[in-house]
């Protein structure tokens, strides 16, 4: 395995997906807001808080997903590396010897024309 392979292993599992910045944010906002409502809606504001846990597991599997991507790739590549599907060598054609037989064009208008001519 090369060294490139080993390089882009270390930062597949460092990555997180796109949205799970804006969703730890969403999290950020929930909590902020359900304590900031406690007094106005005598606590039930609360019961907010308990898509926190919900929003985060979401968070986890968008993380887990995109790595489990970016893994895919790399073994992909490295399976192919493997296999020398990138290292293919020029396909050459055989050339036989065989004479070239020149053919004359078949001039197929005088059957076309004799057949329109039965049609009518």
């Amino acid at each position: 395995m090369s060294l490139k392979f080993i390089e882009e292993f270390d930062n597949a599992s460092t990555k997180t997906a796109p949205g799970s910045r804006g969703i730890g944010i969403l999290n950020i906002f929930t909590v902020v807001g359900c304590i900031i409502a406690v007094p106005f809606t005598f606590g039930t504001s609360l019961f907010g808080l308990l898509a926190v846990p919900i929003y985060a597991a979401l968070q986890s599997i968008a993380n887990e997903t995109y790595r489990t991507r970016l893994f895919t790739e790399i073994q992909t590549q490295i399976i192919a590396e493997k296999e020398g599907l990138f290292n293919t060598p020029r396909l050459r054609r055989r050339v036989s010897s065989a004479p070239i037989i020149d053919e004359e064009p078949i001039d197929e208008t005088d059957d076309i024309d004799q057949e329109n001519s039965d049609d009518k």
